[in-house]
């Protein structure tokens, strides 16, 4: 999986398998590699951003390397090379889950560190197929985007939106997706039916429920053995099917209390009778804060006409969302949501990408989500 995949689906629009494992009083995750020669004094990386941040190096010496983490509950770790990084200026993620304790052989080719080989992680081979057959089809859409717009204007995060420029790459861009998207249903409704115990499948859904209509992924999720559901992704997943079916376009917002700057708590229904736009952010986020312009833009010229905005902070830090709260200065209402499978913008709106935006009208309801900037103004200039 190459990381810039990731980082287009971010401006745009904004990994798991059973292992053989092994008994182990200290209940790690251990992974041994090895690798040619020439590349010792090389480092891998490995990392994970759920359900916490975790970074961590090796060095390769004398064609090995290791990396020891805690078991705490099934997962994944990504790992990368720095090779790689070094001599192509990006880099390609090997991605392994895990079920319990356990000790997995990775044979790394440095040069493209996802077509390692991988011993010791039952499911990993299917795991690994899926991507190969999806990844493809996404990259080549890409591509050829970047072919006819150019691969600056591409990711180009202060494009003018307006242009009829964008308005046709979105436009074609949406029809690829929705090719894409047909491929991951027909792809994860194999492998569920195919490995309905094996947590692999769990991590998949967790990573593409949002592609699924709401029907299949509700489906899909009540396959699964509930033993493999049981950990972070699983919640997740399930949160995910919550929060869509409360946040749909003219449902009432469930009411619920969060905690602003300065550790009050600000009820949502506090807020009825104007309109509100809910943006949901983090400070982690670059796409949310190159979007603070317009809604600057659009805070000065309604906010003294009945409408507010409420920014959701998604984050593990507090310290670091305040001190970004004190650089930005921005002039509206604040709160922080924990991350987790218990967080508002998961369970209630089933927010999976940042920025999201969800305009609430004056009796709670909501109207529309990720609402462009003219589409935004032609409702308010109604109030």
């Amino acid at each position: 999986m190459c990381k810039s995949i990731y980082t287009l689906l971010l401006v745009l629009t904004t990994a798991g398998a059973s292992v053989a494992q092994k008994p182990s009083s200290e209940k790690k995750v251990v992974f041994k590699g090895t690798a040619a020669a020439k590349y010792n004094g090389q480092y891998v990386y490995l990392f994970s951003n759920l359900p916490k941040s975790i970074r961590d190096s090796a060095k390769i010496v004398n064609g090995t390397f290791t990396f020891s983490q805690p078991f705490t509950e099934m997962g994944d770790f990504g790992f990368y090379s720095g090779y790689e990084k070094k001599t192509k200026g990006d880099y390609s993620i090997l991605s392994i889950p895990f079920e319990g304790p356990a000790e997995i052989i990775i044979e790394a080719d440095m040069e493209l560190l996802e077509n390692s080989k991988v011993k010791g992680a039952a499911g990993f081979q299917f795991y690994n197929a899926f991507f190969r057959t999806t990844n493809p089809v996404y990259e080549k859409m890409i591509n050829e985007l970047g072919d006819k717009y150019g691969k600056a204007y591409l990711y180009d995060m202060k494009r003018d939106t307006t242009a009829q420029k964008f308005k046709d790459m979105i436009r074609e861009y949406n029809k690829g997706k929705a090719a894409y998207n047909e491929l991951l249903k027909q792809q994860l409704i194999k492998t569920v039916n195919e490995h309905p115990k094996s947590f692999a499948s769990v991590l998949l859904l967790q990573n593409f429920a949002e592609n699924l209509d709401l029907e299949t992924a509700e489906s899909l999720s009540k396959q699964l053995a509930p033993s493999i559901m049981n950990n972070f992704f699983g919640r997740n997943v399930l949160q995910q099917i919550k929060g869509r079916k409360k946040s749909v376009t003219g449902n009432l917002v469930e009411d619920f209390t969060l905690n602003d700057p300065k550790d009050q708590p600000l009820k949502f229904s506090s807020l009825k009778n104007k309109y509100l736009l809910i943006d949901f952010w983090g400070s982690w986020c670059g796409p949310c804060h190159t979007a603070f312009k317009d809604l600057r833009t659009l805070h000065a010229k309604y906010h003294g006409k009945g409408f507010e905005i409420l920014g959701i902070a998604t984050e593990n830090s507090k310290t670091a969302w305040l001190k970004d709260l004190e650089k930005e200065k921005l002039p509206w209402l604040h709160v922080i949501d924990e991350q987790g499978n218990k967080s508002v913008s998961l369970g209630q709106f089933a927010v999976v990408k940042y920025p999201t935006t969800v305009l609430v009208d004056a009796n709670g309801r909501i109207v529309g989500r990720d609402l462009s900037i003219a589409a935004l103004e032609k409702i308010l200039d109604k109030m």
